[in-house]
Formats: structure tokens, C-alpha cells, sequence
């Protein structure tokens, strides 16, 4: 039930973004002298236009440029997802603890074991590796919990992996762009006629610029957000490790005795 909760929250980021960017497109109307579809140097830099639109610069941008938008909202609806669902009060429900402690003081491990069986937060999964081994030896049970914990851990690690990734590869993606405009603009001197260097050259330009612009505007927000859930995740690790040895004393007092 929690999984799918988790599917709703991710879909219903998604559809939010792409209402906002349908609806900032509509609100956007053409203008006659929009460029064309499918711009030229000649179209984009003009005699009767002074400075490039916003538009015109995503133009310029090429291929690439719309890769790396696609990277971005990848990345905006995963931050969004991660935020919403990567909380302490989520992996470590107040209720659901204390009423691991009541059961445990009790030695109720049957009950723990009900409880915890079809929850997926990080300190049920280990709750129930140790509550399936109650009344061994204090390290069998330890030992248990502690690796159950590193797998959930490294599988949260692993989602908000992906937000590096994308500050990775938008701006490597970016400077990609800017060698292939580069390469542009150096062909258009060794090859153009005279009267339409200066304009292919300034088209190539503004390729290989409007890629690196674009890839770091991608690049920046995302690695901010991945350092912010990264010491959120340690956090909530450190919490988790915090209760857990607590519940590895009340899972071996039966051992004990």
C-alpha cells in the first residue's frame, strides 16, 4: 500500500509539471516575427532584430539543448518526488515506534512480526530481521538488523543517486554542445563567403554558449538538491542506527534470561 502511495505521489508530480509547462505555453502567444521553425543563421541573427529572444537562444540551442531540458525535468519531477517522500517522519513513523517498543517491553515478538511484515520503512525491515531471530545470541540478532539496515539505506542512496547523475551529465552534455558550435564557427571562417561568416559564425557562437548556459542551469539546482537529501538521508541513517540499538537490547533480554 505504502509502494503505491509512493507511485501516486511520483505520477502526480509528473502530471503537475506538465500542466504548468502546458499552461505556460498557451499563455505564450507567436508574434509575427517569431522565427521560423526551422531556423537558419540567417532567421535567427537578422538586421531587423537587436538581441535575441529567449526562444531564439533555445533555438540556437540545438538538439542538445532540448537533451538537456529533458535531463532537467527529469530531475525536477525526481527532486520533487524525493522531497516529498525521503522524511524522517516517514522512515521513522513516531506511532509505529512506539508501539515497537510496547510489543518488545512486552515480548510480544509475534505481534512485531505481523506488524512489521508488510511495512517497507527502514526500521521495520530491520525490526523484522530481528524480530525472526528473538531469543538467539545478541550479535546473531545484531548482525541481522545491521545488514538489513545497510541494504534499505543503499537503496535510498541509490534514488537520490540519480540527481548527481543528472548534474554529471547536463553539464558534460553542455560542453559537448559547445564543441560542436565551436567546430561550427571555425568552418564557417574556413569555408563561408565573406558576407555570411560573421553571421554563421555568430549563430555557431551562440550554440556552443546556450549549451553550456543551459547545461549548468540544469547542473546547479540538482547537485544543490542531491547535497541537501544527502544530509537529510544521513540523518535519518543516524536515527535509525539510534532506535535500532535500542530495539537489538529488547529483542536479547529474552536470551539473557
Amino acid at each position: 500500500m505504502i509502494k503505491k502511495m509512493h507511485y501516486i505521489i511520483f505520477l502526480l508530480s509528473l502530471l503537475l509539471i506538465t500542466f504548468v509547462v502546458l499552461i505556460s505555453s498557451a499563455q505564450t502567444t507567436p508574434s509575427f516575427d517569431s522565427p521560423p521553425a526551422n531556423p537558419s543563421p540567417e532567421n535567427i541573427v537578422s538586421p531587423a532584430k537587436q538581441i535575441l529572444t529567449l526562444w531564439d537562444m533555445i533555438e540556437a540551442g540545438g538538439a542538445i539543448l532540448w537533451i538537456i531540458g529533458g535531463l532537467g525535468f527529469l530531475g525536477l519531477v525526481w527532486a520533487i518526488y524525493l522531497l516529498l517522500i525521503l522524511t524522517p517522519r516517514r522512515e521513522l513513523p513516531p506511532n509505529l515506534i512506539r508501539r515497537l517498543y510496547h510489543l518488545l517491553q512486552a515480548g510480544d515478538y509475534k505481534a512485531v512480526i505481523e506488524l512489521c511484515e508488510n511495512r517497507d520503512e527502514i526500521i521495520s525491515k530491520m525490526v523484522y530481521a530481528g524480530a525472526k531471530l528473538a531469543g538467539h545470541d545478541r550479535y546473531v540478532i545484531q548482525d541481522a538488523m545491521e545488514s538489513e539496515g545497510e541494504r534499505c539505506a543503499s537503496l535510498l542512496w541509490q534514488k537520490i543517486s540519480y540527481l548527481n547523475n543528472i548534474a554529471v551529465l547536463a553539464p558534460l552534455l553542455g560542453l559537448l554542445g559547445t564543441v560542436w558550435g565551436m567546430m561550427l564557427a571555425f568552418g564557417a571562417i574556413a569555408f563561408n563567403e565573406a558576407q555570411v561568416k560573421s553571421i554563421t559564425m555568430a549563430y555557431s557562437v551562440a550554440t556552443a554558449m546556450v549549451t553550456t548556459a543551459g547545461g549548468l542551469v540544469v547542473a546547479i539546482p540538482a547537485m544543490a538538491i542531491y547535497f541537501y537529501l544527502r544530509g537529510r538521508l544521513n540523518r535519518i541513517i543516524f536515527e535509525v542506527e539510534a532506535i535500532g540499538a535500542e530495539f537489538v537490547e529488547l529483542l536479547t533480554k529474552g536470551a539473557r534470561k
